[in-house]
């Protein structure tokens, strides 16, 4: 599987928070930078914390950072070391393979962030209607600005290399976020996770109504055993082998996020035991990658995701219960903070722009693959992040600031 391209946008519109990032369907070639170059795919009740609660979760921006650019690193490696899922660059960038994890992440984050402000008043939404409006706004037009421009840069700029990642269907499927079930030319790449977190918001009423009725390990171990008895008819049913395309692991992942959040309306018992099985679960998945390799993690990623999401939501939870103070501290930070904060259009956009900064950049400039990367590393990343927040100011903000179109035209009008 291939870790297609962003940030999530998991719960980007009420919290502030950005998209997610996608998968590839199992056993679908990487390619190298063709602008769709896919990213490795496929509590009980204590003392509440005393700090205030903006100050307790202002470490979700720069986790939101953290994988948005881990993401970006991941497609630059993509681009310049073909033969993906095996590791063909440099022993010291070997763990830009996983990239696909930071779509993981990002889901998780997700589920996090749109429950914190349910789980204050009993898990309650506050309207279907009215959530799934606001979804909508906060994600779609930026979303529908990115697929232009990168319609227009892979139609467009290079038609000659990346003409056939573009076609009517392909961006008519893309724009009502069905590429995870429709087969159609991409013309992003790292489109695919923000059809399936799209996909997700409908379920989150359903989520939430059960947790209000069975305690939050009762609602993930529910979660958990829907995705695995997908997985499993998908793998014994031919006929419902398409399942796996929709990644039914990310609905758990998400569910995770969403039980993690009963932290900020309870507090945090166990902690130190928490954050010890979270980090259990990530010292397992670094035990699998390095003794089974990146062949074997991208064929399992099903279940990778399924422990590494776990791990992540058990962090959230210390990070949000007032633990790993010097890790909340880290990402709390300005430039985590900043950067987080406009992590949506950095997924979005990435991809068109590091295909460009390489074609006409890097690829004429140096022969050696090695240098490529670097060189790729040190001018692509910052182009990235620059464009990228003139993209959130253009087309992103604006509907964060504004919740509907008459505000938003009262402010071009003033």
């Amino acid at each position: 599987m291939t870790t297609g391209g962003a940030v999530g946008t998991g719960g980007a519109g009420d919290t502030g928070a950005g998209p997610a990032a996608p998968p590839t369907p199992a056993g679908e070639p990487t390619v190298r930078i063709h602008p769709a170059a896919e990213v490795t795919e496929r509590f009980t009740p204590i003392a509440v914390v005393t700090e205030p609660p903006a100050l307790r979760l202002s470490f979700v921006d720069g986790v939101r950072a953290f994988a948005a650019v881990f993401v970006v690193a991941h497609h630059i490696w993509l681009t310049t070391y073909p033969g993906y899922p095996r590791d063909t660059g440099p022993a010291w960038a070997s763990w830009l393979v996983y990239g696909h994890l930071a779509v993981a992440v990002f889901i998780v984050v997700s589920g996090f962030s749109l429950a914190i402000a349910p789980a204050r008043r009993d898990y309650r939404l506050g309207g279907v209607g009215r959530f799934l409006r606001r979804r909508a706004w906060r994600i779609l037009p930026p979303y529908w600005a990115a697929l232009a421009l990168s319609a227009a840069v892979f139609g467009l700029v290079t038609p000659a290399l990346t003409g056939d990642l573009v076609s009517v269907k392909g961006i008519v499927v893309h724009a009502l976020l069905l590429q995870d079930v429709v087969d159609a030319p991409r013309p992003n790449g790292a489109f695919w996770s923000i059809a399936i977190e799209w996909q997700i918001y409908f379920l989150f009423p359903l989520v939430l109504l059960v947790r209000r009725r069975v305690p939050g390990w009762v609602l993930a171990a529910l979660g958990l055993a829907v995705v695995v008895a997908a997985q499993v008819v998908s793998e014994r049913v031919p006929a419902l082998d398409g399942i796996q395309n929709l990644t039914p692991q990310f609905f758990a992942l998400f569910v995770f996020g969403v039980v993690a959040a009963e932290v900020v309306r309870s507090g945090l018992r166990a902690r130190a035991l928490v954050g010890a099985a979270a980090l259990l679960c990530f010292a397992g998945f670094a035990v699998l990658a390095f003794t089974a390799g990146p062949v074997w993690v991208d064929a399992h990623y099903f279940w990778v995701d399924l422990a590494v999401g776990a791990g992540t939501a058990l962090a959230l939870a210390v990070l949000a219960g007032g633990g790993w103070r010097p890790v909340a501290a880290a990402f709390a930070g300005r430039v985590p903070r900043f950067l987080g904060h406009f992590s949506y259009s950095v997924y979005l956009i990435h991809l068109p722009l590091l295909w460009l900064v390489y074609h006409f950049g890097v690829e004429p400039a140096v022969d050696s693959a090695d240098a490529r990367f670097v060189l790729l590393l040190v001018v692509g990343i910052p182009v990235v992040l620059a464009v990228s927040h003139l993209f959130h100011r253009a087309f992103e903000r604006p509907f964060i600031e504004h919740r509907s179109l008459a505000e938003l035209r009262g402010r071009s009008t003033r």
